[in-house]
């Protein structure tokens, strides 16, 4: 008989994966994770919540300018806004700021939410709502909702007083970002000035039937007021008078060259170098002869309804005598001048 000895042999099958990171010029991932893939999406009116396992927990890398985290949802996130633009309105804006959101490359249908801080984001003092003012709760809005190009004027703030904005972007469910870097900007101080130079003119010697026009006065106004200012004049005697003969030549709105006599004022020109306009009102904004009265009441002459940098107007005084018109050397008027702001 013949043995025959059978022996089994264990075999080990070894199957070797091959991978590699990816990566280009300008980035490397890695680490990879695998798996099972499963996904649970649960939702109420109030809220949603989206899950997912098999992904690597902490796997995040940061400095102190980025945070990068692994997993599939955190990688559906948007880009997190850049900073927006801030303006002031040249040094003009005492209780406003206009704010202009910087997209990132956002999506048009990506929504967002301004936040205000005045100690650089120690604290939040509180966030823009659709109407402008800052309030409690985050507003998301559309770039267009935002004022887009233009921006959106953020109001209620305190003069002199350096405030900074961030914005975060959402875009549908789970894409929530955090709020970006900031911009400052500093609101402008309560300021109105006003001046007419120079404070005395000579119409010289008037001659029946002849229209005399006196040299300019020029005045400058400027205000930070938001609804802009107003300047405003008014007269002692109605008209030039001459104490020594009891007699005043009207003051009146009408054309000097076919009025008999009279006197009167005319604004011949209005500027600015930011804001405004300054604009010249009737009665005082006529050509040639064409003046505007004066009375005891002040008369509104200028106006501009929004802040206003580097006003300038050029003004000056006609007067005609008649046949009948008394003759002295006392003929005069004091007109004063008034600025004010609509803040």
């Amino acid at each position: 008989m013949r043995l025959s000895h059978i022996f089994v042999l264990p075999v080990l099958l070894l199957t070797s994966f091959f991978a590699s990171f990816s990566s280009s010029s300008t980035y490397q991932i890695q680490s990879y994770s695998i798996g099972p893939g499963s996904t649970n999406n649960s939702a109420s009116t109030t809220y949603s919540l989206q899950g997912s396992v098999g992904e690597q927990a902490n796997g995040s890398t940061s400095s102190t300018t980025y945070t990068n985290h692994n997993g599939s949802i955190l990688t559906e996130q948007l880009n997190i806004p850049p900073a927006p633009t801030l303006s002031n309105g040249s040094n003009t804006y005492y209780n406003q700021l206009n704010a202009i959101i910087n997209t990132g490359g956002a999506t048009t249908d990506t929504t967002f939410a301004i936040a205000v801080s005045t100690n650089n984001f120690t604290s939040t003092l509180g966030y823009v709502s659709a109407a402008g003012t800052i309030g409690a709760s985050q507003v998301y809005q559309s770039y267009i909702a935002w004022g887009s190009g233009s921006g959106t004027f953020v109001t209620g703030l305190s003069p002199s007083t350096t405030y900074e904005l961030r914005v975060a972007a959402m875009q549908g469910k789970f894409t929530n970002t955090n709020f970006g870097a900031y911009a400052t900007a500093t609101t402008a101080a309560f300021t109105t000035s006003f001046s007419i130079s120079p404070n005395s003119l000579s119409l010289g010697t008037l001659l029946p039937g002849s229209v005399t026009t006196s040299s300019s006065l020029t005045m400058t106004f400027a205000t930070t007021a938001a609804a802009g200012g107003d300047v405003y004049v008014y007269g002692l005697n109605s008209g030039l008078n001459s104490a020594n003969r009891s007699y005043t030549i009207a003051a009146a709105s009408t054309n000097l060259a076919t009025a008999s006599s009279g006197f009167g004022i005319q604004a011949t020109s209005a500027t600015e170098t930011y804001g405004g306009p300054l604009t010249i009102l009737a009665p005082y904004n006529g050509s040639a002869n064409n003046v505007g009265t004066e009375n005891t009441a002040p008369a509104h002459m200028f106006t501009s309804s929004t802040a206003i940098l580097g006003g300038s107007a050029s003004i000056n005084v006609q007067a005609k005598s008649s046949n009948i018109t008394p003759s002295a050397s006392d003929y005069s008027e004091t007109l004063t001048f008034i600025g004010a702001s609509s803040y």
